[in-house]
């Protein structure tokens, strides 16, 4: 089925000058595609095909807020057969990466999506090929139609993040919060430029037609009952690995091996020496009792496997009296986590806040455990550099991306 109305007189001028993209603006959209790419880890299976601007800034129904939509083009075939697995796969990169680079262009957010090749648009959609440098398909002025495969393709990946939201996720509360701030930023969007029928408000109907909308609101009202509640009952008190993670800190039980897989599982943290340098935002887990902030713009709570805990801040050294440690970025994502530890932290101590040696107290000290720098992510030695003031350095000099020209 076909929508068709009346657009704008211009491309967006912020991208365009005339029908040709400014000068500059391919070159930081192939490297942010590139890095995207990279992201996906199937460059030993699939290459990229070609990497496509479309959707409203590659029409004449855009807005100012309208989003750059940036696909990458593979054929998913090469990836593997099973097709439905790969887009499952494509659908959860594109849910993390958007999560953690939140890219913006001038006030307008930079969606990326894995496209494959055999997925092809409707005719009258307007596409530009960033790798060939032309139009592969002008868009009209006058009139646009719109395909319900684009709103489809529209409406996909937040359908995706949403049916796949985990009720015992920690991260739960920010991700329902970062979906309906991008639900409603996206139909706000298509309701300023085309009305009733444009994309963005059409892909929003259906996922409201399908109860996802509704899904999202009743898992946020349970968050806030259970936030809420105060009773408790008495000698039945159930654990589960934030609580077992803050009498591990106030030294009323020592983690065993199993409780502290337990902790790692529900944080969904991954043990790696690069630790906040390979992934960035993520809980991780550092073989070693020798930290570096260095090049990590955030700070971080870290907890040793002896129950040693400190906050720790961009650019400083740490030390711990333990063999690893895990790292929870104190940044939006870890909200939830945080407070619940800070809860029951508060519930497990009668110290004041000046005397309590815990992470949301005073600091420890730990300059006495030295020894030499292990090969962990925030190794001196072995990683002298690091990613950069932020994890998207190679990608795009930092975020959002700026219209200074760097170069062909």
């Amino acid at each position: 089925m076909l929508h068709e109305y009346e657009t704008q007189s211009t491309l967006n001028p912020k991208l365009w000058d005339g029908d040709s993209l400014k000068k500059g603006l391919s070159y930081k959209f192939l490297r942010i595609a590139k890095a995207f790419y990279d992201f996906l880890e199937i460059s030993d299976t699939a290459q990229v095909l070609d990497v496509l601007l479309i959707g409203s800034n590659a029409n004449y129904n855009w807005t100012d807020v309208s989003d750059i939509d940036l696909h990458v083009v593979i054929d998913y075939q090469a990836v593997d057969k099973n097709l439905h697995l790969v887009k499952n796969l494509m659908m959860a990169k594109k849910s993390i990466w958007s999560t953690n680079y939140p890219l913006t262009y001038k006030g307008m957010d930079i969606e990326l999506y894995a496209q494959d090749w055999n997925d092809r648009l409707h005719s009258s959609v307007g596409q530009y090929s960033l790798m060939k440098g032309k139009w592969l398909k002008k868009p009209n002025a006058d009139v646009i139609s719109i395909d319900d495969e684009v709103i489809d393709a529209k409406m996909a990946p937040l359908q995706y993040e949403i049916e796949n939201l985990k009720e015992r996720d920690p991260k739960l509360e920010f991700k329902i919060k970062h979906v309906l701030g991008r639900l409603y930023k996206m139909r706000q969007t298509g309701l300023e430029a085309e009305g009733e029928y444009s994309i963005e408000n059409l892909a929003f109907k259906k996922l409201r037609n399908k109860g996802l909308l509704a899904r999202l609101k009743d898992m946020s009202k349970q968050i806030t009952l259970s936030q809420l509640q105060i009773e408790q009952v008495v000698g039945r008190v159930k654990m589960d690995p934030i609580h077992d993670l803050a009498a591990h800190i106030t030294k009323r039980k020592t983690l065993d091996k199993n409780s502290w897989n337990n902790v790692l599982k529900y944080m969904n943290a991954v043990e790696d020496p690069q630790g906040q340098w390979k992934y960035p935002l993520r809980c991780t887990v550092i073989p070693s009792n020798q930290i570096t902030m260095k090049n990590v713009p955030y700070k971080v709570l870290g907890i040793d496997d002896t129950g040693h805990s400190k906050v720790m801040h961009p650019e400083k050294d740490y030390g711990y009296p333990g063999g690893k440690v895990l790292e929870i970025p104190m940044t939006p994502e870890h909200n939830t986590i945080l407070k619940k530890l800070k809860k029951l932290l508060t519930g497990m101590t009668t110290m004041t806040e000046q005397d309590f040696a815990g992470p949301f107290g005073k600091e420890h000290n730990y300059g006495d455990y030295g020894g030499p720098w292990g090969t962990g992510h925030h190794h001196k030695t072995d990683f002298k550099k690091g990613p950069g003031k932020y994890p998207m350095d190679s990608i795009s000099k930092g975020y959002p991306i700026t219209d200074k020209y760097e170069g062909q």
